[in-house]
């Protein structure tokens, strides 16, 4: 048919045509097909936009963070997404209103202050120096632009600032104190028995429709859940580099056009003196600050030590204890007044008062480093490298337009695409719906790509999905197991076996709460039932709430009890987690006490206290301007 349309179609019944469909395209469908539409919210704050992908990078930056926090430790079935997204959101949410609340209270963050903490991350050092390539090259690798990266300093800075100020707020008493420490510090006398189950493993001989009504009663404990066995292909720029062909002259043009790259910067080492102009001040206060700030520079121009100017007069809370030193400094940390007076100032030299949005500032260069050249054959080694780079991110874009074309064309096997790229094909281990794919697959549409129709039930390759900067993959489903229940013929011994240790459970506790029974009515003691049933007593002694001697159960138990008032034990009795059943004695209760404790511990226990108190009035601060904001929240995407 469309063969047909192309034959006849001329002239100006073609030229119609196209009309017809260019227009609705035009107006609605490029949007879709450019992904150029608006994004999707997940929630509104007083009228602030928190979208969909702000909410997956931040998803992201959470589980990387905890990914490298933990290490070896890190479980990504612990961290999926159903139960990150809600957290990380509700925590964006409480930023947005508490920066909503720091713009109210007029709290920012100075330049030297959020100059001071980005040269602080070590992430942007090297050799225990700030370097400005690595931090430029870390930002530029979270997608963003260094502007944006130091705003978003400045807000968390002032957050910071916000939470420490409601935070400190707090205070304890003594009387609270004592009643922490005497509940905190509690210790409590026990011992116990253990009733085996197992002693009673063969009271029960199950027939065969016990067992087939335990089966069925009981068929979640023998559900196998949906799972695949992924294939995938991973395309990733950084190993392209090795493809690009490199000569003199291509990495000769490359130093020419990026020679700044390979050019140390220039640095100047500075200090300075703010005389300090209060937002909004009257013509008046700016001329008593210029004063200030002229009669300042005439005492350092006469002699006087500007260390101790500064310690004595300079409004710059950052730098005036230690003389105004600011450090070394390059151009793009400064406002725009202040570094162009610097980097125009001869070495050594004080500047004219320099006003600035932050007031007048008297500025000396101590020294200056950097801005030096260098040859081609001195840095050909790191040229090749930023070369090979640069190309190969340039390769990358071509690699990603032919797999995602030979991915489609022969939807049924990744190998012709894998061929053709000299790429391998990769499989992973089974994995369920609500598991978690391995890196570099560890990403929510990767899964819900896997578990699409279109790959899962029509068995066709995927299409191009990103998973990181410059890297792309395309997966397939290798293997597919559908849920379902183990037949019971196929899986008869082990419900015999649940059975009678189920049925051994049952009976071992409604012994225990008989011979718990008979210790509470003083008609046996705990010794004559273990001597009689030969049970081993265990006898922790004094046990506090976080104890580990004794089982979990034990311990929750035991501190569930009221106190003994008197000098008859307490009794009580609990399953564990194997099923077997614990008699507990409770002998006495002592309450810890503030007088006999160390001082250390004393303080230990304040700070704890404090750091509590703290975050629960941080956590009423928050509820609260929750509860005023107009916040619209939309149902979160997996």
């Amino acid at each position: 048919m469309l063969q047909a349309i192309r034959e006849k179609a001329q002239g100006w019944i073609a030229w119609t045509i196209v009309i017809l469909i260019s227009v609705p395209f035009a107006l609605w469908g490029i949007q879709e097909y450019l992904g150029t539409g608006s994004e999707p919210e997940v929630a509104v704050v007083n009228g602030e936009k928190i979208t969909q992908r702000m909410l997956d990078q931040r998803v992201r930056d959470f589980r990387e963070n905890l990914r490298f926090s933990l290490g070896d430790n890190y479980s990504a079935e612990l961290f999926d997404d159903a139960r990150l997204k809600p957290q990380v959101l509700n925590a964006m949410i409480e930023e947005r209103l508490l920066a909503d609340s720091a713009g109210d209270w007029n709290l920012r963050t100075g330049d030297a202050q959020a100059r001071g903490f980005i040269v602080s991350v070590p992430a942007f050092q090297r050799d225990g120096q700030f370097d400005q390539q690595a931090y430029e090259a870390a930002v530029r690798n979270r997608g963003m632009s260094r502007v944006s990266f130091e705003q978003g300093v400045r807000q968390d800075l002032a957050l910071s600032q916000l939470r420490s100020g409601i935070r400190e707020t707090v205070f304890v008493t003594e009387a609270d104190l004592k009643t922490r420490i005497r509940l905190g510090a509690e210790q409590r006398t026990v011992r116990y028995a253990r009733v085996p189950a197992a002693s009673f493993i063969d009271q029960a001989v199950p027939g065969e429709d016990q067992l087939r009504r335990y089966y069925e009663s009981n068929l979640d404990r023998y559900r196998t859940p949906e799972r695949v066995q992924a294939s995938y292909l991973l395309l990733d720029a950084s190993s392209l580099g090795g493809l690009v062909e490199v000569s003199d002259e291509a990495l000769q043009q490359y130093f020419r056009d990026h020679r700044a790259e390979f050019v140390a910067r220039e640095e100047r080492e500075m200090r300075h003196i703010l005389v300090a102009i209060a937002a909004g001040a009257g013509d008046e206060d700016v001329a008593k600050a210029q004063a200030k700030a002229d009669d300042l520079l005439a005492q350092l121009r006469g002699g006087a030590d500007f260390a101790s100017i500064a310690q004595e007069n300079s409004d710059d809370p950052g730098s005036a204890k230690s003389g105004g030193d600011l450090g070394w400094v390059e151009r793009g940390l400064m406002v725009t007044a202040f570094e162009d007076a610097a980097f125009a100032l001869p070495k050594g030299e004080l500047s004219d008062p320099v006003r600035t949005e932050f007031g007048f500032h008297i500025i000396q260069v101590t020294d200056v480093r950097g801005g030096s050249d260098a040859s081609f054959a001195d840095m050909r080694e790191k040229i090749e490298a930023a070369y090979r780079k640069f190309e190969a991110e340039n390769l990358y874009f071509d690699y990603a337009e032919r797999l995602a074309q030979l991915a489609y064309e022969n939807s049924a096997s990744l190998t012709p695409a894998a061929e053709a790229l000299g790429l391998t094909v990769s499989t992973t281990d089974w994995v369920t719906r609500n598991g978690q794919l391995p890196a570099p697959l560890d990403e929510p549409k990767v899964m819900n790509a896997v578990f699409s129709d279109d790959v899962l039930v029509e068995g066709h390759n995927s299409e191009l999905i990103e998973v990181g900067s410059q890297r792309a993959v395309v997966v397939r489903v290798a293997e597919h197991e559908p849920a379902g229940v183990k037949g019971f013929d196929e899986i008869r011994a082990t419900i015999e076996s649940d059975f009678r240790k189920t049925n051994a459970s049952e009976v071992a506790a409604q012994t225990g709460a008989t011979f718990v029974g008979e210790l509470e009515s003083g008609s046996k003691n705990l010794a004559d039932l273990a001597a009689e049933h030969a049970w081993v007593i265990e006898e922790p002694g004094k046990i506090g709430r976080d104890d580990r001697v004794v089982p979990a159960e034990i311990l929750d138990k035991v501190f569930g009890l009221a106190p003994p008032q008197s000098s008859k034990p307490q009794y009580a009795g609990v399953v564990s987690a194997e099923g077997d059943y614990f008699l507990i004695e409770l002998a006495s209760a002592q309450g810890g006490e503030l007088a006999s404790m160390p001082q250390a511990e004393r303080a230990a226990v304040m700070e704890q206290a404090v750091a509590q108190a703290a975050n629960a009035q941080l956590n009423y601060v928050t509820r609260s301007l929750r509860e005023q904001a107009d916040i619209k929240l939309v149902p979160i995407k997996e």
